[in-house]
């Protein structure tokens, strides 16, 4: 039930984000701003799951540590 919900948001946001993209484009001189905006926070998004995927210790922390 979890995944499911999770594969709707997924979904929903690819469609929220497309539109986005097709809005911008669609007012171009203008629109360069808001993708320059989206492509700077999906780098940020980028570095910031890596540096998660990387990090051993919170993984040692949320799987031996109690709360």
């Amino acid at each position: 039930m979890e995944k499911t919900a999770y594969a709707i948001l997924l979904l929903l946001a690819a469609v929220w984000l497309a539109a986005m993209v097709v809005g911008m484009v669609a007012a171009f001189p203008f629109g360069v701003l808001g993708l320059l905006g989206l492509l700077a926070v999906g780098l940020l998004l980028i570095k910031v799951l890596r540096e998660r995927l990387a990090n051993t210790d919170d993984d040692y922390y949320s799987k031996h540590v109690d709360r």
